[in-house]
């Protein structure tokens, strides 16, 4: 996989030094993944053009900016068509005519998208990997890697943030993105009880995610055995590395590729339950995590609905736009999340005792005050009892005053 993506990459490089229309294309997108997703498919759709003689061969991108609109038209319809033929469904032909449909935008080309839009033939059917991962499958994947650290922290990182891939290495996630958050709720100071991580540091995109106490545990303990393997750890240190990171090989961070390899690994070796769902599966490898994320962000609890597509790094309305919480307040709404996101049932019961038994101090508390209240209530009436009676006294015995 790692000579592919090389070699992929070195063929993107070389299209952008010869054919400027490709380098326009790849301008548009962000991150090196997205590049490698869209060379792949432009790749696909090149071939699709040689085997119909529009093109002399699949790095001849100039031949298509030459056709005019209705051309593009009639060669983008045909390729739905014959897409859907091959059993692609409604949302996989839109995501492979999105690479022609970006090179000919950018390369100031017209042609009537909504037409070939509407030519994508909606469909019924079932799509894959629309299932969350359930507390049980997490469980079952955790005791599989009962002997692997790494494995475990990889797990507990996706189940407690529900990132995407590419939020792993985009930039790459590193020790200064932690921030150790204290417990809110605990009349101990604990400055060290969860970690908030920021997520696309330096960039338009970035958020604050957030770590469970169990979850941040397991990546204290993962941490610690890179140091006793000898593995000098600072602010620059990647959180994850591959396993041969510390035989100071050139690829010390986890990639997105190797987050998606290793979990494909424990979902096959661990067995947990997935259905088939055409040629993939109802639970995916990476997002089934972040699914399981967002539904106990949005379900049995009182996180405020903005701050949690916040934590999903949805950008939806003008919330989207102008609503801008802090780090503090995310957590806040994010600690109320923590026992449905906690894994272990052990765990996840001493978190809600340790919840029920501050709302039941908050109430006592209050309850105190209020009888306090009531208690100085009390003291001013009698005061302005005595105060009126003595005034009675006076207007009765103006002497009195004297």
């Amino acid at each position: 996989m790692l000579i592919f993506r090389k070699k992929q990459h070195e063929w993107i490089e070389k299209m952008k030094r010869e054919h400027l229309c490709f380098k326009r294309m790849m301008k548009a997108l962000n991150s090196e993944q997205s590049q490698g997703m869209y060379a792949y498919k432009i790749q696909k759709f090149m071939k699709y053009q040689l085997k119909h003689n529009h093109v002399k061969h699949i790095e001849d991108f100039e031949s298509l900016l030459k056709f005019d609109s209705e051309k593009i038209t009639d060669i983008l319809e045909q390729y739905v068509y014959d897409l859907e033929d091959e059993g692609l469904i409604s949302d996989s032909v839109k995501s492979t005519i999105a690479a022609p449909e970006l090179f000919f935008e950018m390369n100031r080309k017209l042609w009537h998208k909504k037409l070939v839009r509407r030519s994508i033939e909606k469909t019924d059917r079932v799509q894959a990997g629309q299932e969350p991962a359930t507390d049980e499958d997490i469980q079952i994947m955790l005791s599989y890697c009962e002997r692997s650290l790494r494995k475990q922290a990889i797990i507990h990182f996706l189940a407690s943030t529900g990132i995407r891939p590419a939020a792993l290495v985009d930039p790459i996630i590193r020790l200064k993105h932690l921030t150790p958050m204290p417990n809110p709720n605990s009349p101990i100071i604990e400055p060290e009880w969860c970690y908030a991580v920021k997520i696309y540091d330096e960039s338009n995109e970035n958020y604050w995610s957030f770590l469970t106490p169990e979850a941040k545990l397991i990546i204290d303990r993962y941490l610690n055995g890179r140091k006793l393997s000898g593995e000098i750890l600072t602010d620059e240190s990647p959180l994850f590395t591959t396993l041969n990171s510390r035989h100071h090989t050139k690829n010390t961070h986890l990639s997105d590729t190797n987050l998606k390899n290793t979990l494909h690994n424990i979902i096959v070796g661990s067995k947990i339950p997935r259905k088939h769902v055409g040629n993939r599966f109802d639970k995916a490898i990476i997002y089934m995590f972040r699914k399981r994320f967002n539904g106990k962000l949005k379900m049995d609890n009182d996180v405020n609905s903005n701050i949690a597509e916040k934590l999903m790094a949805h950008k939806r309305g003008l919330d989207g736009v102008y609503l801008k919480p802090t780090r503090d307040e995310c957590y806040r709404e994010f600690v109320k999340a923590i026992p449905q996101l906690t894994i272990d049932p052990t765990e996840r019961q001493k978190i809600e005792i340790e919840t029920k038994q501050q709302k039941i101090d908050e109430l006592e508390s209050k309850t105190t005050t209020i009888d306090e209240q009531a208690k100085q209530i009390k003291e001013l009436q009698i005061q302005q009892e005595d105060q009126a009676r003595l005034l009675r006294l006076i207007e009765k015995y103006p002497r009195m005053q004297d």
